[in-house]
């Protein structure tokens, strides 16, 4: 996501407080509503951000299958939407606070023009259960505004809605639903969660944060927006904010530090650090932990915090929004029509602690204009494979980066220009020739059997993969 423009309209932050409670248990329910622009948060701490769409079928890879091994919450439906759910303690033993934060893209939105600017809106139904108990339902109506049209048609994300209520300890079920108001668009979630009991001696996992300030007492609301898909980006953002509590009376000789530690997806320890804790009296220490993005590397990582390293949180890094989330393997195999064979196999045989290094030589290299912003023809490279996803998909087996037509513009990108010779008798192949000056060449791809699968020539592939071995980096 860009970072946002001060000039730039922003949603209102609405907070609303409801008291309740759930069947006989007797749980109260303190409920606060905060619904937001992305914008909003960005200008209020604009290093830490996050991106990615939800998982879509003409992703490269499917993100979705990233946020589910993480554990966060991933709808189904043609409203798609990413949450997490984060637990602190309340007010005593017996509370626990369980704030929900779910977010989406303009683009899931219908908007309508108002004035000179545009309208969407959206609905929000949460169910809370306990076995054996009805559940208790809390329903809102969101409104979204934008200033310009571009904005309503971003696919990253950019609304974020969250609820915080407070629970007994033990077994619970949710189910979230939100839905477009301006079509037939939803998406749902239904997860069952373990509400921890937070007594003295205890303490919060990592919890991922785009805003964090540390309370004074347990029986306040936290000022805390959720970082909902716990995901950074790579070469923009500088850091990943994450948000610790720990209960009862400080160790003896001082209030001491949390150690932080960062797990890479193979499983080794890619960053380290100690981080003070906030004292705030009444027996309530926090700590605000910073991951610098630039040591860490990207794709699929775990935060800990303790010295037992029981208490962990997932940690997403792409190389921006609308990119996918992957694994060191999976992004080096994306690379193909990139990178040449043997900066492939460098990268593969990196060690993982050398990973991080590697890569940001790799991004230094690769740029072919001298002083600029790391990883800019990579962000290039990428926003081709998106477009060939999308354009050149070809059957339910092979995404359209892979097909013959998506495999050329993924590597030489738009041709200069595209003809069809002949539109044929049915007893006529069918034709497309894309000429690119630059590369002084004309690659031919042939439909032969008419069902829109498009193969290069035998002649045409060699030339095609003779000139990938000239512009590859």
């Amino acid at each position: 996501m860009h970072a946002a423009r001060p000039s730039r309209p922003v949603r209102p932050v609405r907070r609303a407080y409801h008291s309740a409670r759930i069947g006989a248990l007797a749980v109260a329910m303190l409920l606060a509503v905060v619904s937001c622009r992305r914008a909003a948060i960005r200008e209020v701490n604009p290093d830490i951000s996050s991106q990615g769409g939800a998982g879509s079928p003409h992703e490269l890879i499917d993100s979705r299958a990233s946020y589910q091994r993480a554990g966060l919450l991933v709808a189904s439906g043609d409203l798609a939407f990413v949450g997490s759910i984060a637990f602190l303690g309340g007010p005593s033993a017996d509370s626990t606070l369980v704030m929900i934060d779910v977010s989406f893209s303009d683009h899931a939105l219908t908007f309508t023009r108002e004035g000179d600017s545009y309208h969407a809106a959206y609905d929000v139904v949460l169910e809370l259960g306990r076995a054996g108990l009805p559940a208790r339902r809390v329903a809102t109506h969101e409104d979204v505004r934008v200033g310009s049209l571009d904005e309503t048609t971003r696919e990253e994300e950019s609304v974020i809605y969250q609820q915080v209520t407070s629970l007994s300890p033990g077994e619970a079920t949710i189910a979230l639903s939100i839905r477009d108001a301006g079509s037939t668009h939803s998406g749902v979630v239904r997860q069952a969660i373990v509400v921890p009991r937070f007594d003295e001696g205890t303490a919060t996992a990592p919890i991922p944060a785009l805003r964090a300030r540390p309370r004074a007492t347990r029986d306040r609301v936290p000022d805390l927006v959720l970082n909902a898909r716990a995901t950074s980006v790579y070469g923009r953002d500088s850091a990943a904010l994450f948000y610790v509590e720990s209960y009862g009376p400080p160790p003896v000789g001082g209030g001491g530090a949390v150690q932080l530690r960062v797990i890479g997806d193979s499983g080794v320890v890619v960053y380290a650090d100690s981080v003070p804790w906030i004292e705030a009296g009444n027996k309530l220490r926090s700590a605000i932990l910073r991951v610098p993005i630039s040591k860490i590397g990207f794709g699929e990582l775990g935060v800990l915090a303790g010295s037992n390293g029981a208490l962990a949180s997932p940690l997403l890094v792409s190389f921006g929004d609308g990119l996918p989330v992957s694994t060191f393997s999976d992004m080096v195999g994306l690379l193909r029509y990139f990178a040449s064979s043997d900066r492939l196999r460098g990268l593969r045989a990196l060690p993982p602690q050398d990973r991080t290094a590697g890569w940001a030589s790799f991004l230094q290299s690769t740029d072919p204009v001298t002083g600029s912003r790391a990883g800019d023809a990579l962000r290039g490279y990428f926003a081709r494979l998106v477009d060939a996803n999308a354009r050149f998909r070809e059957d339910d087996h092979t995404p359209g980066w892979l097909t013959d037509r998506g495999m050329v513009f993924s590597a030489l990108g738009e041709p200069d220009n595209q003809i069809a010779p002949n539109d044929g008798p049915d007893d006529r192949p069918m034709v497309q020739v894309w000429s690119y000056q630059r590369y002084r060449t004309r690659l031919t791809f042939v439909d032969r059997g008419g069902f829109g699968r498009w193969r290069l020539t035998p002649g045409s592939e060699a030339e095609y993969r003779a000139l990938l071995r000239r512009v590859t980096r």
